[in-house]
């Protein structure tokens, strides 16, 4: 027993200064023991949290602390003085590893070890395939996953126990991991794992085993999905059907959003598939949602409704007066414009006293050669974006009709106020305002 826990050390490398999470109970006990045994050099910094969730809980901080003393460990202890009424397992796990991540800052070490075995793993592999998800989240915890060590993964929770009794160590049990309705975790623990091996005493193992092996699929997975994700985003048809969900998962990680659901996952590659939406959006995240643009897939933050700018009023243009729009400055004029400003040519089917400029309306329409065509006809057809939509504007008469449309910053004409050779131009002047 001591050499396979001396083995399962040896398999990584140690940096002099290590974050040890330390609880009480026996399996962190004999992490701590086992580290000091094999690393007597090392800097240990004994890192506690005390939920103050049990009447007991100071009582194990001060087992705790005395602990690290004994192994000429330092001792750092957090405490939860707010403690939430809801989602209190995940929020204190939260904690936990947010109180490992700033030791290692203070103590300028990459090494945060924790003391997971081939139980605890066992139970999270249940825990993900009764609760769903993506497949690749049933290979388990790693046992290396960035700071964070696992060293006894393949150690079950007897063999521990084992170490620790031979060594006469001492160890706080937390009473209320014994009560399988404390938690669906503690449910697994006593009910369903010993059920299990009842079928089979190696259950654990196979278990393990078979995280093991999708672990390893998954990397190759994830190898070829990133060969992918340039396709998916230029041109996402070019992507085999079958690796459209892998490389969306990657692509997500790429942009640091982690827990997409396989739900999100299947609402995007339906959105694809839906040859009636040509544009669409799925919400990945709170601030986050993938946007289809025809054949393209792009990230793109979702505003606050609240903090929305509202939709700009039209302006009234005057003959021969500069009126500011959104960013720019806008004349309507019947002199020749002077070089310095852009223009576009139009001619008035009768005098106005102002003319309208004003984002686009679905129901407005354009005069073409052959009839008219509604805009947002147009916009489909010129695959506009719903950010190019937004950004359309209009030239109206007093009346409504529509003079021309601006998509992409290049003017279209309505047939119906298109220069005739007898008439006298009018011309719509704009320029960049300095800001």
């Amino acid at each position: 027993m001591i050499e396979k826990i001396q083995q399962q050390l040896q398999a990584h490398v140690w940096e002099q200064t290590i974050i040890v999470a330390v609880s009480g109970g026996v399996d962190s006990v004999v992490l701590l023991h086992a580290l000091r045994q094999h690393l007597p050099q090392a800097q240990l910094v004994v890192a506690h949290v005390n939920y103050h969730l049990r009447t007991a809980s100071d009582g194990d901080a001060a087992f705790v602390a005395n602990l690290a003393q004994k192994y000429q460990a330092v001792f750092e202890q957090c405490s939860w003085d707010a403690v939430p009424s809801t989602g209190v397992e995940a929020q204190a796990r939260h904690l936990r590893y947010r109180f490992f991540k700033q030791l290692a800052d203070k103590y300028q070490t990459q090494t945060i070890v924790v003391a997971h075995h081939a139980n605890d793993q066992a139970e999270t592999v249940l825990l993900k395939l009764t609760r769903g998800g993506q497949a690749s989240q049933l290979s388990g915890m790693a046992a290396t996953n960035q700071q964070i060590k696992r060293p006894f993964l393949s150690l079950t929770k007897q063999e521990l126990v084992a170490y620790a009794q031979l060594h006469g160590l001492m160890w706080r049990e937390d009473q209320t991991n014994a009560d399988p309705n404390y938690t669906a975790r503690n449910r697994i623990r006593h009910d369903i794992i010993p059920a299990l091996q009842q079928i089979n005493p190696q259950a654990v193992a196979h278990i393990n085993g078979m995280a093991a092996q999708i672990q390893v699929q998954s990397e190759l997975i994830q190898a070829t999905a990133v060969a992918y994700v340039d396709q998916l985003m230029m041109n996402w048809p070019s992507v085999p059907t079958a690796w459209l969900g892998p490389t969306l998962q990657v692509f997500c990680q790429q942009h640091g959003i982690f827990q997409v659901k396989q739900a999100q996952i299947t609402q995007v590659v339906n959105l694809l598939h839906n040859a009636q939406k040509p544009t669409g959006s799925v919400r990945l995240s709170a601030d986050k949602q993938i946007v289809k643009s025809y054949q393209q897939l792009r990230l793109e933050n979702i505003i606050d409704p609240a903090n929305t700018v509202q939709v700009l009023p039209p302006t009234m243009l005057k003959l021969n007066q500069w009126q500011k729009f959104n960013d720019d400055a806008f004349q309507w004029t019947n002199q020749s414009p002077n070089e310095t400003a852009f223009t576009v040519a139009f001619n008035l089917k009768q005098p106005a006293t102002h003319l309208d400029l004003r984002p686009m309306k679905t129901s407005d329409k354009l005069a073409l050669i052959h009839g008219h065509k509604k805009l947002r006809r147009l916009a489909i057809d010129e695959k506009l974006t719903p950010a190019e939509r937004r950004a359309c504007l209009v030239l109206a008469t007093p009346e409504n009709e529509v003079i021309a449309v601006r998509i992409r910053q290049r003017w279209r004409v309505s047939e119906d106020f298109a220069i005739k050779q007898d008439a006298m131009p009018n011309w719509l002047a704009w320029r960049i305002e300095e800001k």
